[in-house]
């Protein structure tokens, strides 16, 4: 290597050739990077749903969940089963194993459901495919005062207007229910006319067909047949013939029912701003670009406009190119100025060139880093720009270790030749296992399991591919540059002899101070090694004891605040449309009364507080962000969702939490709701706390779920506490009498008669505007809207004669739940909540209730097992995942710092160091005020890389210093003395590079903070760390090992002694 590094110092134009090659391929590999607000990553489960329309949860749950269970069970590759039988709709999702083939378990999957032959014969054919995420990427919303048919119209006609522009692939519809095409008769014509519902729907399919004849081989050639009367429109069906008189008498559909052409009996509405709406939502797919799809909505929505009839507007809503380009702009902000610190900083304390190259080599190493991330998948997203940054503060370590030690040797009357290979090769080797046991340092998070792990993996990747482009550049790019004579040392230009004063005088007050406090310290340190190492360990226990009882703030994962906020509503089940509409409505007016409020303490200037309000009631709402897919629901009137539209972030003057709360302290009291949350979070990897309670008895889940939301409630600052236990809506359970069997009435001729009177007999299925259109028959809405039309109806029996309901079946009155959640077969019910984390954080919370609350109720409730879930469940995993890795990356470390050291004892005293450097951390989080978590780990991983990397260089001069004859003491001394100033500026432009971002207060950066929290104001006590503390390490290390010595020695010469003594005896 050494030869390598002085070859590349002497050929110009090969490391000049070499910093192009990098430059070009980044620019090329940055060009065709996709742009994300975070990173999206395909999670490894299969989709399951199936449609049964009409059935109940516990009908779906027996007829279509348990059958599908049953098949899976025999795929070895599936982990976990999940399922949810809701009103309609079963949903089943097959979680796999880490490192399968996805697409070869999706075919046993398909395969295994299309064996199922217990399905019942109403359900819509099962869709299974693999769970992929969509990235919402901006919302056209169409509303006015007009009907919902001529809404879904003109939003149909700007969905493929928008896919034939070829930018978007992928562009939806929500908001409006489904096209159905109605046929309803009356009891009393059915009984004129002598037909039964069944009866009439078999005429119906018979008179609306569409069937291949065959064909006929003629000597002209080959003809095909082809019966066509497959009826489209409603006055299609109107025009069949239900019965033909023997005089020629012809009795139409449309003389005894009434066809319509509308829309499903569903309670969905969607209201923009008060007006009725209807959303077409556009997703970037594939190699899509979030700006060039968001370009084309804006584009076409101005063309759209201006076609659009009177009274009907269209509206760009959700707009997340906004989101990404704030996140983006606001992050390569912080990044420039803490570049320009860094350059700064170092043009004060080494000279102009030096510093110049330095940060000229940090960009071509992020410049060169785009070349490798590209083909590894990586996006910009918050995510890896931050590791950008996170990177700022660690890669600019090598380059001022090399160009220091280059510095140094000019100093010393070197040529500047002369000096860039001396100093280089000096320090190529220290250089090169410091950046090394970086990279294994952050190793580990490329290896975390679950949802968050998939998130969080562009950071290392940022940080490895970007250290070992600086390893590259330190070593064959940099010395080359600082070989060449620097005139600005002479220069007469003013601005550059004031830069070079300034300098002397800084380096004036850095020698006063190595030659005054740093060396009477460093020889306290050597000479009082208990002192030093009793205090460091003493300051060890009192910031971890401060975590452990709860003085600092732990919380595993920081809230990510979007720019909406949203509330969710759930009423009892089976409450109307009406009066859950008139709930939503309080709570509209309740957020207005808060922008209004909030609106008053704003500068006359300043944006609206609620930029926009959509509500939908029959349906909840959702968040976004990465991993999110679309999990098939259905409607209920009991459930609507409010999400409000803040000011952009960039412009706003007030946080999405803040607007939180101000609309909490203008809500009205909310009777008869079964729950109301609000969150102003843009998506959450898991429920802050949840609860998952299992059991086969139904009676005890209940119970027991009622009381651990009881105990949620008694803990302070936490709220919204909610339960997926949904027992309660009541229904009719209709069961055969014995003595209906002597009217030849089966059990299945009653279900089949009851559904086809009150759901619908289904007749056949069109296409309309590439949705499928089921055409039904029914009893009309004024036979089958209360409780008294099912008991006067009647069954035909097969002879032709017609029964009461009641004369033939019996009729009680019981309850279903509304959904039903079942794990691995059995039935589970959730209780989640959220906490303040100003009161009570949520980590709290979860120790409270494994360790106190869980286990009283388990000795209350023996039948039901309790389990923590959610946020605390990927906390476990994560932490598993990551221990794992760490005692790998301990040892890859303890390699990489024996090989240069040539010692098995002196890569324990480096690492020893390493927990020392996480007091400056926790006591940076103290100052600020920000919890410990997941992300200053982040931190905490990249000071560990700064103390080794420092650690290091300074050891390999102790033993460069040996080795000339010094002692250990004078050795430490002299190594504290000469290596003080790179290792400060290390620790200084580390922090200055990271602090940015540290006193950021844009929402958009905060989840961010506990990282650069955890950098920068641990390397400020790293230099400390290492000045004072590891000399003192050395020295005990140094007495151990001479102890050990001594012992040995005395043990020798022990047997030896006794060896002459009884030789002499002898």
């Amino acid at each position: 290597m050494n030869g390598a590094i002085k070859w590349m110092i002497r050929n110009r134009v090969t490391a000049n050739l070499l910093m192009v090659f990098i430059l070009v391929a980044g620019s090329f590999g940055a060009i065709s990077l996709r742009k994300q607000v975070f990173p999206e990553f395909s999670p490894e489960l299969i989709n399951i749903s199936v449609a049964y329309p009409g059935a109940s949860p516990i009908e779906v749950e027996e007829a279509i969940v348990v059958p599908t269970e049953a098949a899976l069970e025999s795929i070895d590759e599936v982990e976990e089963v999940n399922a949810t039988a809701s009103q309609s709709l079963a949903v089943v999702t097959a979680e796999l194993r880490s490192g399968v083939d996805k697409q070869q378990v999706l075919d046993e999957v398909k395969s295994a459901i299309d064996r199922i032959r217990t399905f019942p014969v109403q359900i819509e054919r099962p869709v299974v495919n693999l769970a992929s995420p969509r990235s919402q990427v901006i919302q056209l919303v169409v509303s006015g005062n007009v009907g919902e048919r001529a809404l879904k119209v003109l939003a149909k006609e700007a969905r493929d207007d928008l896919i034939a522009l070829g930018a978007i692939s992928d562009v939806q519809i929500s908001g409006t229910r489904d096209y159905e095409l109605s046929i309803e008769v009356s009891s009393d014509i059915l009984d004129a006319y002598g037909f039964s519902l069944s009866q009439l729907a078999t005429i119906v399919r018979r008179e609306s067909l569409e069937l291949s004849g065959g064909e006929i081989e003629t000597r002209d050639g080959r003809v095909l047949l082809r019966t066509q009367g497959r009826n489209q429109t409603a006055e299609d069906f109107r025009d069949i013939v239900v019965l033909a008189e023997a005089d020629g008498t012809e009795v139409l559909l449309s003389d005894i029912a009434t066809v319509t052409d509308g829309f499903a009996n569903s309670d969905l509405a969607a209201t923009f701003n008060g007006q009725r709406a209807v959303v077409v939502t556009a997703y970037r797919v594939g190699e899509e670009s979030v700006l060039d799809v968001a370009e084309a909505v804006h584009t076409y929505v101005a063309n759209f406009s201006a076609r659009l009839p009177k009274g009907v507007t269209a509206s760009v809503w959700q707009d997340q190119s906004i989101v990404l380009d704030g996140r983006l702009k606001l992050l390569i902000k912080n990044g420039i100025l803490g570049l320009t610190l860094v350059l700064i900083a170092l043009t004060l304390f080494l000279d102009l060139k030096l510093a110049a190259w330095t940060a000229i080599g940090i960009g071509i190493s992020f410049i060169g880093a785009f070349a490798l991330l590209a083909p590894l998948g990586v996006t910009m997203n918050t995510i890896s720009l931050f590791g950008f940054i996170l990177a700022l503060g660690i890669v600019v370590d090598d380059a001022i270790v090399m160009g220091e030690n280059i510095f140094a040797e000019r100093e010393k009357g070197r040529s500047p030749l002369e000096a860039a290979e001396v100093g280089a090769i000096r320090i190529a080797r220290p250089v090169v296992f410091a950046v090394l046991t970086t990279v294994v340092a952050f190793a580990p998070l490329l290896f975390i399991e679950g949802t968050l792990g998939r998130l969080l993996i562009d950071l290392p990747l940022v940080v490895i591919t970007v250290l070992l482009l600086s390893l590259v550049e330190a070593l064959f790019i940099l010395p080359m540059h600082l070989s060449h004579d620097d005139a600005s040392s002479r220069t007469s230009n003013r601005f550059l002899v004031r830069i070079n004063e300034t300098r002397a005088q800084v380096d004036i007050i850095l020698q006063r101070f190595i030659s005054g406090p740093l060396t009477r310290g460093v020889r306290f340190s050597i000479f009082n090694p208990g002192v030093i190492m009793s205090g460091a360990l003493a300051s060890i226990l009192i910031c971890f004891g401060l975590i452990g009882g709860g003085r600092l703030p732990f919380s595993f994962l920081p809230s990510i605040q979007g720019e909406t906020v949203v509330a969710n509503l759930q009423m009892p089940p089976g409450t109307s449309v009406e009066r859950t509409l008139e709930v939503i409505q309080k709570i509209e007016a309740s957020v207005l009364r808060a922008g209004d409020r909030m609106a008053m303490d704003l500068p006359s200037d300043h944006p609206s507080p609620i930029q926009n309000l959509y509500s939908v009631v029959g349906g909840g709402g959702g968040g976004g962000g990465p991993g999110q897919t679309d999990t098939p629901r259905s409607s209920s009137s009991s459930r609507a969702s409010l999400t409000v539209e803040l000011p952009n972030p960039e412009v706003s003057a007030f946080t999405p939490l803040a607007f939180e709360t101000a609309w909490r302290a203008e809500l009205p009291e909310l009777s008869g709701v079964r729950s109301f949350t609000i969150t102003s979070d843009f998506f959450r990897v898991a429920e802050a706390i949840q609860v998952q309670l299992a059991s086969a008895d139904e009676q005890a889940l209940k119970e027991a779920s009622a009381d651990v939301a009881t105990e949620l409630a008694q803990f302070s600052g936490v709220f919204d506490i909610l339960t997926d236990d949904d027992r309660g809506e009541q229904e009719f359970q209709i069961d055969l009498r014995p003595d209906a069997r002597t009217l030849s009435i089966t059990l299945e001729d009653l279900a089949n008669q009851v559904r086809g009177a009150f759901f619908g007999a289904e007749v056949q299925r069109l296409q309309r505007d590439g949705e499928e259109m089921p055409v039904y028959i029914r009893l009309p809405e004024s036979e089958r809207d209360a409780v008294a039309d099912l008991l006067v109806f009647r069954v035909s029996t097969p002879g032709g004669a017609r029964a009461p309901l009641d004369q033939v079946a019996t009729i009680s009155l019981g309850s279903t739940p509304t959904s039903i959640t079942r794990r691995e077969g059995e039935r589970i019910v959730s209780v989640t909540a959220d906490a303040d984390e100003s009161v009570v954080t949520t980590d709290e919370v979860n120790r409270q209730l494994e360790r106190v609350v869980l286990p009283m109720l388990s000795e209350r409730h023996p039948g039901v097992s309790f389990g923590l879930s959610g946020e605390r469940a990927e906390q476990d995993d994560t932490f598993a995942s990551l221990g794992r890795g760490f005692m790998l990356a301990l040892l890859g470390i303890f390699a990489l710092l024996a090989i240069p050291l040539n010692s098995y004892i002196q890569p324990l005293v480096i690492m020893s160091a390493i927990p020392f450097g996480i007091i400056g951390a926790l006591i940076g989080h103290a100052i600020i005020g920000v919890p410990v978590g997941l992300f200053s780990l982040f931190g905490i991983i990249g000071l560990t890389g700064v103390v080794v990397n420092d650690t290091l260089v300074f050891m390999d001069f102790v033993n460069a210093e040996k080795d000339r004859g010094l002692v250990l003491e004078d050795a430490l001394l002299n190594a504290a003395r000469q290596r003080f100033r790179p290792i400060f500026l290390t620790s200084l432009t580390t922090f200055l590079g990271i602090s940015p971002l540290i006193f950021e207060r844009s929402i958009q950066a905060q989840f961010l903070a506990p990282t650069a929290v955890s950098l920068g104001f641990g390397i400020l006590f790293a230099t400390l760390l290492i000045m004072v503390v590891v000399p003192a390490l050395a020295v005990t290390e140094d007495r151990i090992v001479r102890w050990f010595k001594r012992r040995r020695t005395m043990a020798v010469e022990g047997a030896a002694a006794a060896e002459v003594f009884s030789s002499a005896g002898t």
